[in-house]
């Protein structure tokens, strides 16, 4: 039998000593500390709700209260990585989120009880109307998947949701209702602040957006969707396009889950961003 000259120790006993050790440690990845199964329910529920209040709000279209009360904080060191996407655009940084998605949508509403109130009498223009004539966007969030990080510091997932768009407009001195019926869907990453669950990244994809004034559904000569900044012709400060478009549904259109389906994962950066 061989000995090891430093130690005197059998080479032997020397390797069993060795086995045992690597068998006895845990490794790097099971150190790792875990959030229950009591706590990943909770923070499911909590990130579930938490989108449900973005439908809400929305559909009041009180963006501004929803960016203050459901977004990660303006001040916070997650504010300039926050995102919100269409397949037309990227809104990059929690400012431009806030500017063109809570400021922009304010003046919209301004302008459009304005327009409505000069065409009908009986609606003033005063704060307390503020909503009348503008656009009605409603989302039935459906068929969650979501996801919380081993850690419990992110979570993410994806959700169907059909709902309408409805908006006023003015024409020959009267106000119509217009507006688009939209089967589209939700991507999000959300990420715990001070003990919070708050939106970080809002990804939407569309399916499906007929008119709802065309009775023919399925003759889609332009792209009628009206949610807040689909709109646009240029890309404002802030603003980027998007390194996917999701295409919307025609004979062409190959099967695809988009956005994709959440996969278990431990921490942030080992999975992808919304």
């Amino acid at each position: 039998m061989t000995y090891n000259r430093k130690t005197g120790l059998p080479m032997l006993a020397c390797l069993m000593a060795l086995m045992f050790s690597m068998i006895a440690t845990p490794s790097t990845a099971a150190e790792r500390k875990t959030i229950s199964a009591a706590e990943r329910a909770l923070a499911m529920l909590e990130v579930q709700n938490t989108m449900s209040k973005h439908a809400y709000y929305h559909a009041a279209g009180l963006n501004s209260e929803e960016i203050e009360a459901l977004w990660v904080a303006k001040d916070g060191p997650n504010a300039k990585t926050a995102t919100f996407a269409s397949p037309m655009w990227v809104m990059n940084g929690l400012e431009t989120v806030r500017r063109a998605y809570g400021e922009e949508n304010q003046k919209n509403r301004e302008k459009a009880l304005k327009a409505l109130s000069e065409v009908n009498p009986n609606i003033k223009n005063i704060p307390e109307n503020l909503g009348a004539g503008h656009e009605w966007a409603m989302h039935t969030n459906t068929t969650p998947v979501i996801e919380v990080a081993g850690d419990g510091k992110t979570a993410k997932g994806i959700w169907y949701s059909p709902g309408m768009g409805l908006f006023t407009a003015i024409e020959d001195g009267k106000a119509v209702v217009k507006g688009t019926f939209f089967w589209e869907k939700y991507g999000a990453d959300f990420i715990k602040e001070n003990g919070v669950w708050k939106i970080w990244h809002l990804q939407m994809a569309y399916d499906f957006t007929p008119s709802i004034e065309n009775g023919n559904w399925l003759d889609k000569k332009e792209d009628v969707m009206v949610q807040a900044g689909e709109r646009m012709k240029d890309m404002p400060p802030g603003f980027t396009k998007p390194k996917y478009s999701y295409p919307t549904f025609s004979p062409e259109r190959t099967s695809i889950i988009y956005p994709p389906i959440p996969d278990p994962y431990y921490t942030f950066s080992e999975t992808f961003s919304y």
